[in-house]
């Protein structure tokens, strides 16, 4: 899913010849947005779904092309609600969503209760690959590790004012696939 994004002067353009904008405009509770879909979109017009939001400049290159350290904090997990289709073809589709709720990704330990695992996510993340820290503060934590650019996985940590670790986003893509989960866990 991507969040489309248009100058005014686009507008009298039919919406799938419209040239994207490449300004950060994050989603904020009640707004009307577009976004571009692709199969396998399986929502019916009324659904409510998470998606991600990612400034522009990561989604199309990776975090690790975050442009400032505040680019990272903008990232969130955004609550929409299906309104209606603008436009499609067998491919992708234009919907328009209302947006529910917006979480900072670096905030979610705050809304998501703590899972407690054996897994030690920050000893064992990325295996045997080479990680490297991209984006480091006195709470948040970026990581990730690729493999020449088609396969990778990356982390966001949140560090509380006790030194606990929170795990609140893992991602993993490859080649055209991307996953995501959100949570906070901590390790016993």
């Amino acid at each position: 899913m991507e969040w489309a994004v248009f100058d005014e002067e686009e507008n009298s353009k039919p919406i799938n010849e419209r040239e994207w904008s490449d300004r950060n405009i994050a989603p904020r509770v009640g707004d009307k947005r577009i976004l571009r879909v692709k199969i396998p979109f399986d929502e019916e017009i009324g659904a409510v779904f998470t998606n991600v939001y990612e400034p522009w400049q990561m989604f199309l290159n990776g975090w690790d092309s975050a442009t400032s350290p505040e680019d990272i904090s903008k990232a969130s997990a955004v609550l929409c609600r299906f309104e209606e289709v603008l436009w499609s073809d067998e491919f992708s589709a234009f919907i328009s969503v209302e947006i529910l709720s917006v979480m900072p990704l670096c905030q979610l330990y705050k809304f998501i209760p703590q899972t407690v695992t054996n897994n030690r996510f920050f000893e064992e993340f990325g295996s045997h690959e080479e990680v490297w820290t991209d984006y480091k503060d006195e709470h948040l934590l970026y990581r990730s590790w690729s493999a020449q650019g088609d396969v990778g996985e990356t982390q966001l940590i949140y560090t509380d004012d006790n030194g606990k670790r929170h795990e609140v986003m893992t991602s993993w893509f490859g080649m055209h696939d991307d996953f995501y989960y959100f949570g906070n866990r901590v390790n016993e």
